[in-house]
């Protein structure tokens, strides 16, 4: 591998470890509205929206075996 491709691949682990966070940062944050009874509201909405999204994303690196 040269070093532009090393570069890509580490910036690739970079993102896919980023996404992961953020994930986990997302649900938990979801557990805690849900506790409190923000289930009906926008901004829980929207990080629902963003979870799956983000859980997409997740699964299709790794149904590659890239995560």
């Amino acid at each position: 591998m040269d070093e532009k491709q090393l570069e890509r691949l580490a910036a690739l682990e970079a993102a896919l470890a980023e996404m992961a966070d953020g994930y986990d940062r997302i649900a938990a944050q979801l557990e805690e509205m849900r506790a409190q009874g923000k289930t009906k509201t926008a901004t829980y909405q929207q990080l629902a929206a963003r979870k799956l999204a983000l859980r997409t994303s997740l699964a299709f690196f790794e149904d590659r075996g890239l995560r």
